[in-house]
């Protein structure tokens, strides 16, 4: 019976698929992000989500799996029992997130970026300190205050435009386990810094796979 079978096979073999989907997970462990096609980066997340549990595991035999899946052992094995999973060591899943970048010029094919969360160039944090800094020179006040005023106008105010903004404050603070303070000097080291180095992101689709 063939019940339980149906996965992307991407128009490829089975062998240049897996090839494929090694070289991606081996790219998005060493750059936190890449930006490849959207069905790809559905197909990496699974695998990368299990990865990041080998890492967590830490035993021999978690170290032999990953080893012989992933490649660039040198800068890879080290990354992943090291940093990350520490980095993840009390979150129970979804260590991926999946943005959605348009289509491509061209094939028209659909791109998207996916990324481990919560490293220090996360995507979704980036856009939120990119939201309180234009914020704070629109209104001339601190981080602190615009914050505050947006915690109250999105329980106060139906219709509050920036209720996404709102919502997504605490859920940040809570996942880094920052104060206001920190999340401050956050927006002020995103506006010290050149937008190349903010918006740096390894694309896959330039490389053959």
């Amino acid at each position: 019976m063939h019940h339980g079978k149906h996965f992307r096979r991407l128009n490829r073999t089975m062998s240049h698929r897996k090839s494929m989907l090694r070289n991606l997970a081996t790219q998005l462990i060493q750059h936190d992000r890449i930006k490849t096609t959207l069905p790809k980066a559905q197909e990496l997340k699974a695998i990368a989500d299990q990865i990041i549990t080998l890492g967590k595991r830490g035993d021999l035999h978690a170290k032999v799996q990953a080893a012989s899946f992933l490649r660039e052992h040198e800068t890879t094995l080290p990354k992943l029992f090291g940093p990350l999973a520490e980095r993840f060591k009390s979150r129970k899943g979804g260590y991926t997130r999946i943005h959605k970048l348009g289509n491509r010029f061209g094939d028209n094919a659909p791109v998207a970026v996916i990324e481990l969360i919560d490293g220090p160039g996360d995507l979704k944090n980036q856009l939120l300190f990119k939201a309180l800094a234009r914020q704070e020179q629109e209104k001339a006040g601190s981080i602190k205050e615009i914050v505050e005023s947006n915690l109250k106008k999105v329980s106060t105010t139906p219709n509050f435009k920036n209720k996404a903004l709102a919502r997504q404050i605490p859920k940040v603070l809570s996942s880094n386990k920052w104060e206001l303070s920190d999340l401050e000097a956050k927006v002020r080291e995103l506006s010290m810094s050149s937008k190349e180095d903010s918006d740096k992101i390894f694309d896959a689709t330039s490389t053959k796979e």
